[in-house]
């Protein structure tokens, strides 16, 4: 009668807590248009697609927080929406010009920078970096070039080093290049591609201060041959006095990620393969910089301290609008001549290979990530997603930027991120029936 009594127990708390447990997933999947009535902005005439595409990812809960996506077409902005909020938790509205933490797509920003240099005359990408960093070529780095460091090749075979990353390393640029320039490659530079996550940007600066005329660090450098005289509003870290305008940033549910798996199973090989891995890589990664904690519920690039350092991998911070017009500048020849443009248009790294880091093939070149062009065979697009989905896409053969921005991170990024691959999808619909 007592162990009856006690399964009785157990199945009604089971009774009770089963809509508690799955009524957040079941709601993400049939809820109506939540929070599409903040979504604003304009369309061209004949983007009305990728319209309703943010209205869906909006109404069927796929932005927990706040959203951004512009599209610029020969030089002109045809797309220009955002919705949401830049934190939900203060009520605080997305507008057109908040900016957001852009994670890894700040490396396409990065990778302008140096392109900038080569345009210039001042840098080429066969270039290795002893030329102008001789202290770079220590424990078998000598032969390093600039290219193999923006292929992921090496950053020398350095996606960790073997000393910790403290932020003090960063805020004084002796300090990381100290510990770069002594670093042992764990491969062979140029023998293997592996993605650097972090340690990308900090040799990025280091190549830009050297070859500067003026001997500017990448942030000083963007800022004041970029931003300034274009008006744009990006910034490589910000400082903590206008870090409370940037849109605050939240990972994945539990229910959530869930439902993404579901809604895509992709995600579950991408994530089994990055981290059910024998070696020590991806940890070793993640342990290098222990105060950057990205996790289900920390997120440091919250604090203003960590989002005021200047990490040109990771802490670039902008509007959607601005990220398309950046690169829309680099598309009509006001950035970039036309033989530097051709020659960032397609990857250096095109063929099957054992991405170190990833573990699967990625095309890689120039500082840039490359897809096939889905409009004009044989051509490619190029740019490079962020950490929970940001992203930035170019398309030289179309005269073409999207820039999708969201400080409601999701489970994937790439081609396995429902939201942005929406409206890139949408914005190509469009483009084929104009």
């Amino acid at each position: 009668m007592l162990l009856r009594k006690v399964d009785d127990t157990i199945g009604f708390i089971h009774f009770l807590l089963t809509p508690i447990v799955l009524g957040p997933f079941i709601a993400c999947w049939i809820s109506p248009h939540i929070y599409d009535d903040t979504v604003h902005g304009f369309v061209e005439h004949g983007y009305e697609g990728v319209l309703e595409a943010f209205r869906r990812n909006f109404g069927e809960g796929l932005e927990r927080e706040g959203a951004a996506v512009a599209v610029y077409y020969r030089g002109r902005p045809v797309v220009d929406l955002w919705g949401g909020y830049a934190d939900k938790e203060a009520n605080v509205l997305w507008k057109r010009n908040t900016r957001t933490v852009l994670f890894s797509s700040t490396k396409a920003i990065s990778a302008l920078c140096i392109a900038l240099l080569v345009d210039r005359g001042l840098l080429r990408y066969e270039d290795r970096l002893t030329d102008f960093w001789p202290e770079y070529g220590s424990f078998g780095k000598e032969n390093t070039t600039v290219e193999d460091v923006l292929t992921h090749k090496v950053a020398a075979g350095l996606p960790y080093l073997d000393d910790d990353i403290d932020i003090a390393d960063v805020t004084v640029f002796a300090g990381i290049e100290r510990k770069i320039e002594k670093a042992k490659p764990i491969w062979k530079p140029g023998s293997a591609s592996g993605y650097h996550a972090v340690t990308f940007g900090f040799i990025v600066d280091g190549i830009i201060r050297r070859v500067d005329e003026k001997g500017r660090d990448l942030k000083t450098f963007l800022k004041e041959e970029i931003t300034h005289p274009y008006d744009l509003s990006i910034d490589i870290g910000v400082d903590r006095r206008e870090a409370h305008r940037v849109a605050r940033v939240t990972t994945p549910t539990l229910w959530e990620f869930l439902r993404d798996c579901i809604k895509n199973p992709k995600l579950i090989a991408m994530l089994s393969i990055m981290y059910a891995r024998f070696d020590e890589i991806v940890w070793k990664m993640r342990e290098n910089t222990k105060w950057l904690l990205i996790n289900y519920d920390t997120m440091a690039v919250n604090d203003p301290d960590i989002l005021s350092l200047s990490m040109p991998a990771v802490t670039g911070v902008a509007s959607a609008a601005d990220l398309s017009r950046l690169f829309s500048l680099a598309l009509d020849g006001t950035l970039l001549g036309n033989s530097t443009l051709e020659r960032i248009s397609t990857p250096t790294l095109d063929d099957w290979h054992l991405e170190r880091v990833a573990l699967w093939p990625v095309r890689k070149g120039h500082g840039f990530f490359y897809d096939r062009n889905p409009f004009v065979p044989g051509k490619f697009v190029f740019g490079h997603p962020g950490y929970g989905c940001q992203f930035v896409l170019v398309d030289p053969s179309n005269q073409l930027t999207i820039a999708y921005v969201a400080n409601g991170l999701k489970t994937g990024t790439a081609e396995v991120c429902t939201t942005y691959m929406r409206l890139q999808r949408a914005v190509y619909d469009s483009l084929r029936e104009s």
